[in-house]
């Protein structure tokens, strides 16, 4: 195993370590250089793979079976209730670690609601906001590394004339859409992502329909809105290639080209942005395509969180 840095803060166990999420925030945490000493990579799996990290690979080891005493800090980044058990054994073990877990309440991916408010925002400020609508089509990868594999043996299995037999989804995901599902008593997945684009966006009115898609990575937005005042296209065009976290890939010369049309496989894998192309205007209405990566969206605010562990470290144990 990888040698500590003498420079090091702390040492980090991340529970999921073979997720999609998990690449993704140790991807984060190692371009924005976190000083990270010793990497424990967990997994309920079976312990024969690595995670990459700081340029020296780091063995997975049993999650099960780990000695939670050698990591200051804990990151839950694998779903499922053999991982919510063992997180509640370990907080009851070790109540005062600090652990930031992606199943938690209040983590809940609102990455969409975050893309919407960031196209949403130079639009008001043009022409006033009167409502929005938007179709989202999230990936697999979502559910983490069981949510990818699923998709692979149903489409394995589906050339193959076999049956598919869902398990991490509530049904088939190959060449299938299936709607966000709501937990009795709880709001709906759109309800929140609703509610986070309203705090983000000014109070912006925003109705969400939200399906995941057999997509591995990578997710795509229809977002229709509707303006107070008429809209002139170039003026909105001009107003998004300014704003931060925004690619626009269609100027006026390539409207109608693939080169306006951004998708999911091939723009959004690995960035932060919000890929916009397809823009159209008519009158008070405006339809524009987006794409963008939730699993990186995700894995930024975590990393964000592990940041800032460091930065009040009286709050916690890394000291």
């Amino acid at each position: 195993m990888a040698s500590s840095s003498a420079a090091s803060h702390f040492d980090l166990a991340v529970l999921g370590a073979d997720s999609p999420l998990a690449e993704a925030l140790l991807a984060i945490l190692d371009e924005c250089e976190v000083p990270v000493g010793r990497l424990f990579a967990l997994t309920l799996s079976d312990a024969d793979a690595s995670a990459t990290f700081q340029g020296s690979s780091w063995p997975h080891q049993s999650a099960a079976e780990f000695d939670y005493s050698q990591a200051q800090a804990l990151v839950v980044t694998g779903r499922g209730a053999a991982i919510a058990r063992l997180v509640d054994r370990v907080r009851a073990d070790r109540p005062t670690m600090p652990i930031l877990d992606v199943n938690a309440a209040d983590t809940v991916d609102a990455s969409p609601a975050v893309i919407a408010a960031r196209v949403i925002k130079p639009i008001a400020a043009l022409a006033g906001l009167v409502s929005a609508e938007a179709f989202v089509t999230l990936p697999v990868s979502m559910a983490g590394k069981e949510g990818v594999e699923e998709l692979v043996e149903q489409t394995r299995g589906l050339f193959n004339m076999e049956s598919p037999e869902p398990e991490v989804f509530p049904l088939q995901i190959a060449f299938n859409l299936i709607p966000k599902m709501r937990e009795k008593g709880a709001p709906s997945y759109e309800t929140l992502l609703a509610q986070t684009t309203a705090r983000l966006a000014n109070g912006a009115s925003v109705g969400y329909t939200a399906v995941t898609g057999p997509l591995f990575f990578g997710a795509a937005m229809a977002l229709h809105v509707r303006t107070a005042q008429s809209l002139d296209i170039e003026l909105l065009r001009n107003a998004l290639q300014r704003q931060d976290g925004i690619t626009l890939m269609e100027v006026a010369e390539l409207a109608n080209t693939p080169a306006a049309m951004p998708t999911p496989a091939t723009d959004a894998q690995g960035s932060q942005d919000v890929f916009v192309g397809r823009i159209e205007v008519d009158g008070n209405t405006c339809r524009l395509w987006l794409v963008f990566d939730p699993i990186t969206l995700e894995a930024a605010q975590m990393a964000a969180g592990v940041e800032n562990w460091i930065d009040k470290p009286a709050t916690s144990m890394l000291t």
